[in-house]
């Protein structure tokens, strides 16, 4: 299911656009070795794109130092309540999700 793993939260006041993810995701960087297994291959996003309006708002290239799990937030000035904004991750093993939803009114 698309944006299962993704809580996303918008919110609009004097045209500034404030976003909040959460994002479910192990982020192992395949160097763990549990006590007495074997290590834990590497899994971890490697870019996340937002798009509002089909404009691509931020484009991050991320990698293994991330913490499990990731919380992203930022502010976009000038959005008009309406619009569509997106997020996509993809992961090193080319995995992916995305959610999209309108801003709300402020």
């Amino acid at each position: 299911m698309a944006g299962a793993g993704i809580k996303l939260k918008l919110g609009l006041k004097a045209e500034v656009l404030t976003v909040r993810a959460l994002i479910r995701h192990p982020m192992e960087v395949g160097r763990r070795h549990p006590a007495g297994g074997e290590r834990v291959p590497a899994h971890f996003i490697t870019r996340v794109i937002c798009t509002l309006d089909d404009e691509v708002v931020l484009d991050a290239d991320w990698g293994g130092g991330i913490a499990k799990d990731p919380y992203l937030s930022f502010e976009i000035a000038g959005v008009a309540p309406g619009a569509r904004f997106a997020l996509r991750w993809v992961d090193n093993r080319r995995e992916q999700d995305e959610i999209s939803a309108l801003v709300p009114s402020a």
